[in-house]
């Protein structure tokens, strides 16, 4: 057996629907060179004894007993028993593209710059109805989000990343921390850490991952993946950038948006220790009506880039797109006077 390239970390709990295919997309890897860690978290269904009879005839899959509890433990400590330089994530509900493995390390190898690659990824099973509408929006979002600047721009709008698309270097994990424990979106909060750290990160423009989509998956079930949550953990960072920008230090700070939403989200950055000078909002009955004693401004009170920042907090569909062309046509440019946060 040659030397494994990269560790393959597959977190399984009572998954015994969908293991057999996922575990079936992994045999197909183009890469064959691969150590598969799978960490049984106390699983109740048949998936111990399925992943326990796949391994006994090959010696590139170890097989662990979560000595803790949930998923977080679990991916500490599978990636902390690999022995490669490079962890690719997979979860037991989705299917690797046969190349997937393949590309990703070629790209890793070929870019030492790079911390970490995901790729493309496609929602299935396809389906009709408000939620699962809702996840078709996310994906055509963040395939959208290729280069490292696209995903510095857009960290704030939401994890960039479906969560087992990704494979990234062991030596970030041991240098920057793994995941942390805690009541938010355990892989968001990873990403904005590292990238707060300068790791880079870029996504293969292919199609590597098929994402699964049913309804006990996680995101739908634990309620670390609420929206309130993903906007807590968002604050956190933002104040830590905000921190680490001193020519913003200078400059007021004003949220574009004063509806409800955007009103909730940003009593959640005054919570995190962001202090906001305005509101920004073309609604002229909002226009001069203090929220929390904050004013609200009008589109042509809006000052300078010079003498403020604008983080746009509108999520309605094409809101963004339209703050971002008005904004450009004032001179703002993107990044250095304003970001998206919605």
């Amino acid at each position: 057996m040659n030397k494994p390239l990269v560790s393959i970390v597959l977190p399984v709990r009572n998954a015994e629907e969908y293991l057999g295919e996922c575990m079936d997309s992994i045999y197909q890897q183009t890469l064959k060179d691969w150590e598969l860690i799978v960490i049984n978290d106390h699983s109740m269904d048949r998936s111990s004894e399925m992943i326990n009879r796949i391994a006994q005839n090959d010696p590139r899959i170890r097989i662990l007993q979560n000595p803790g509890n949930g998923l977080v433990f679990a991916l500490n400590y599978g990636i902390n028993n690999s022995t490669t330089p490079l962890i690719a994530r997979m979860d037991a509900d989705d299917v690797m593209n046969s190349r997937r493995l393949e590309q990703q390390f070629n790209y890793l190898d070929k870019n030492l710059g790079i911390g970490l690659v995901s790729s493309r990824v496609q929602h299935f099973p396809k389906a009709n109805g408000r939620e699962r509408n809702g996840y078709n929006h996310y994906v055509n979002w963040t395939n959208n989000i290729l280069t490292i600047e696209d995903h510095l721009l857009n960290r704030f709008i939401d994890s960039p990343f479906a969560h087992p698309s990704v494979m990234f270097r062991k030596s970030i994990f041991e240098q920057f921390g793994g995941y942390r424990e805690g009541d938010f979106p355990e892989d968001f909060e990873l990403w904005l850490r590292w990238m707060n750290h300068g790791v880079k990160m870029e996504k293969i423009p292919n199609i590597l991952l098929s994402w699964r989509d049913h309804p006990r998956r996680t995101s739908r079930t634990n309620s670390r993946y609420i929206q309130t949550k993903f906007q807590q953990i968002k604050a956190e960072y933002i104040n830590l950038w905000l921190k680490s920008e001193d020519k913003l230090r200078r400059r007021n700070i004003f949220c574009w948006g004063a509806g409800r939403v955007a009103r909730k989200f940003a009593r959640i950055l005054v919570e995190a220790g962001i202090q906001l000078d305005g509101f920004v909002d073309v609604d002229p009955k909002k226009v001069g009506n203090p929220v929390s004693g904050i004013p609200v401004f009008s589109l042509d009170n809006l000052p300078t880039p010079n003498d403020c920042f604008v983080f746009s907090i509108v999520g309605s569909r094409g809101a963004r797109e339209q703050v971002s062309h008005y904004l450009k046509r004032k001179g703002f440019k993107i990044g250095l006077d304003y970001l998206a946060l919605a």
